[in-house]
């Protein structure tokens, strides 16, 4: 057992002169069923230093394989046997096992001879099992962690040192360790088995994914390091030389923003962006620019970013805010285009903590020319702590300009946004194709306070034929089963007897509020929906690039369409909140799909705001809510343009009362209204438009006589 050891107790150890290796990782080694780390930087040295723990470990056969989570940077001689031993495992074990292991034992004399051989060995052998964390770009990785556990207490040992020779042996570290039992330190040692288990599967704000060591290897994710890691010497060297050179660098990043020597924004084709950025400016630099998906709403705030950073002498700050990760992960990309360094600090984290601290100290230096570039979510812009570091970065700055780029700033129209807008900021810029609120006037008005009014606009009907794709759009009515029916009914019976008690329909009203939601929800979930999906599927060879989006009020539609798909063979990928999440997994997903990998996206609404697919050639609506941008940002999704693609097809589905059925009441028949105008507005611009509006017609006299 780990509290057995005399020696394992909280601490405070100085290395080199302190006995951290005799005293605790030895002895650790010897007791514990499961070892696990987390390292920036790691070489076969420590097997040399901790060889009388190690070996025992080894012999015993109770124990887990150890787990390490490293960076991808590897030293050539480590990465040389892992990777030997990872492709050829059974002929490294067989080579080593004559030099290393005697009888089957390890032993700690041969290990600390053949510390790198015996590194080889236990890849080879599955005793150990490397996993390399991948950071973002322009984040680093670089945890010094150990965990032992013995199946009832665990010793966590971190600090300055990691797992190499020189940390134990030749470098000036401190490392701190705590135990499970004493009560002191036990909820370091829980934070501690939490960090671990994050990193181990790329649950962290900076880590793009974490993957094994055979596919980091095959996917060359692994990158060779120096020789050695760098000495705390030359770690001072680096800062002065760095210090030094500070307003130099800081200058050169400012000059490296520039618009894309490629772009016609002035004149041609796209000159509508210029005219979007004049709007913008001749508005004082506060507005809207209201442009279809496409049109160029990125590219255009960009080139504004621009050209008010060159009329700015002094540090100059450009803060985007989008409403969902996968959105900044696309910012990300646009912005490194224009030459920028977008960071992705996270508020409240440590690391986001330090990235923001990193920015200010570039903005606040003497002479200051930087330009920074943050990216950040809705939530992470409305979160008190980045405000705060906002207003610090200015008192600290005075003559720093900020610029807020809010993408769908339409999201923004809510009062964790509105209760605390950001005053501060000078130069404000919105973005969307749909800047109005539905239903949501007030919200509308606030926005519009804070932003400025629509300085531009760049509407559908432009954009069709000249930057986005074409489309036929086609719609099928589906009825109500007898049961869904009945509920749609008493429901709608419940709705009509409140609003002729109040006199006037009261949008406040929760209770009818509820009632509305839960009425839609039975058109939305409709049985049929589900079985005209398979007709769909049926009538097609192989669909390619589909996206089908299903109901975000009850998970039950998306089962009954994966289902759907799985009979059909079809290769699919869902994204829902739970992909979006995780960004490398995100951005996997829709690669395959570009590919053609993956033939159909299944999505709730994650796929609404802005993200890039152009690919999409087909989207089947199996439900959609009664909000009319949710209908533009849908479509926008699926009329980007890509090569080979000359239109796209949207096919809806709308489930309805059977026309006999129904009794006249106005919530009925105002239901029945919405549905229509939600058609009107998708076949409105479509190339099939005139046999939309037949149809519609049709409909309409059905139920509407």
């Amino acid at each position: 057992m780990l509290r057995d050891e005399p020696t394992l107790r909280p601490a405070l150890y100085r290395l080199p002169n302190d006995p951290l290796a005799a005293d605790v990782l030895i002895p650790a080694f010897r007791q514990a069923t499961r070892v696990q780390g987390a390292f920036g930087w790691f070489t076969a040295g420590w097997i040399r230093s901790l060889a009388p723990g190690l070996a025992i470990y080894l012999q015993r056969s109770d124990v887990c394989p150890i787990e390490f989570t490293i960076a991808p940077a590897l030293f050539p001689v480590e990465h040389e046997v892992i990777e030997e031993a990872v492709f050829d495992p059974t002929k490294v074990a067989d080579r080593i096992e004559q030099e290393i292991i005697k009888a089957a034992h390890p032993n700690a004399g041969a290990l600390s001879n053949h510390a790198v051989e015996c590194l080889a060995w236990m890849v080879a052998t599955r005793r150990m099992e490397i996993s390399v964390a991948i950071p973002l770009p322009y984040a680093n990785y670089h945890p010094k962690m150990w965990l032992f556990k013995d199946g009832h207490e665990a010793v966590a040992v971190r600090g300055s040192a990691n797992a190499t020779g020189r940390a134990h042996e030749r470098a000036v570290e401190h490392m701190d360790v705590d135990c499970s039992w004493e009560k002191i330190s036990s909820e370091r040692v829980r934070s501690a088995e939490s960090m671990i288990a994050d990193w181990a599967v790329g649950r962290d704000p900076i880590l793009e994914r974490t993957v094994p060591m055979p596919i980091a290897l095959k996917e060359r994710l692994i990158k060779l390091a120096p020789n050695e890691p760098p000495t705390t010497l030359e770690y001072e060297e680096a800062a002065r030389k760095d210090k030094l050179s500070s307003s130099r660098r800081l200058v050169r990043s400012s000059r490296s923003f520039m618009i894309p020597s490629d772009l016609e924004w002035k004149v041609g084709p796209y000159k509508h962006q210029g005219e979007a950025v004049q709007a913008w400016e001749s508005a004082g630099r506060r507005g809207i620019l209201a442009m279809a998906t496409g049109a160029g709403k990125t590219i255009s705030s960009l080139i504004s970013a621009y050209r008010a950073r060159q009329e700015h002498i002094g540090p100059f700050l450009i803060v985007v805010s989008a409403p969902t990760t996968a959105l900044t992960l696309q910012w990300n990309e646009e912005c490194v285009k224009f030459g920028l360094n977008p960071l992705n600090p996270s508020p409240g984290t440590p690391d986001g903590r330090s990235v923001l601290a990193n920015v200010l100290h570039r903005l606040r230096s003497p002479s200051s020319e930087a330009t920074e570039c943050l990216v950040v979510t809705n939530k992470a812009l409305t979160s008190t702590s980045f405000q705060e570091t906002l207003k610090h970065a200015q008192r600290m700055a005075p003559n720093l300009a900020v610029l807020l780029i809010a993408d769908e700033v339409h999201t923004l129209g809510t009062p964790s946004f509105l209760s605390k807008t950001p005053e501060f900021l000078q130069m404000r810029l919105g973005l969307s194709a749909t800047p109005v609120r539905q239903y949501d006037e007030d919200g509308t008005g606030e926005l519009i306070s804070y932003f400025g009014a629509t300085a531009y606009e760049f509407g559908l009907d432009k954009a069709i034929g000249f930057c986005l794709t074409p489309y036929d759009y086609n719609f099928t009515i589906t009825h109500l089963t007898n049961s869904e029916f009945a509920k749609f009914q008493e429901l709608s019976e419940k709705i009509s007897r409140r609003v002729g008690a109040a006199g006037k329909f009261d949008p406040r009203d929760e209770t009818l509020r509820r009632w509305l939601i839960r009425r839609r929800e039975i058109s939305e979930n409709a049985e049929a929906k589900i079985e005209r999906l398979a007709e769909i599927l049926r009538s097609y060879d192989r669909p390619r690039h589909l996206l089908v989006y299903t109901t975000s009020k009850n998970p039950l539609q998306m089962e009954a369409a994966a289902k759907v798909l799985d009979e059909r063979l079809i290769p699919y990928a869902r994204v829902t909140q739970v992909e979006s999440r995780n960004k490398a997994k995100l951005r996997r997903i829709l690669q395959a799909f570009s590919s053609g990998d993956i033939q159909v996206l299944l999505a709730k609404k994650v796929l609404d705001e802005g993200i890039d697919i152009p690919q999409a050639r087909e989207a089947i609506l199996l439900a959609s809510s009664t909000v009319e941008r949710e209908w533009i940002q849908r479509r926008g999704r699926i009329l980007r343009r890509a090569p080979g693609k000359e239109h796209a097809t949207i096919q809806d589905m709308i489930a309805l009362p059977p026309p006999a059925s129904i009794r006249y009441e106005d919530s009925v028949l105002n239901t029945i209204s919405r549905e229509l105008d939600r058609v009107r507005s998708f076949g409105r611009y479509a190339r099939n438009a005139q046999e939309v509006l037949a149809k519609i017609r049709e409909v309409h006299s059905a139920y509407f006589g």
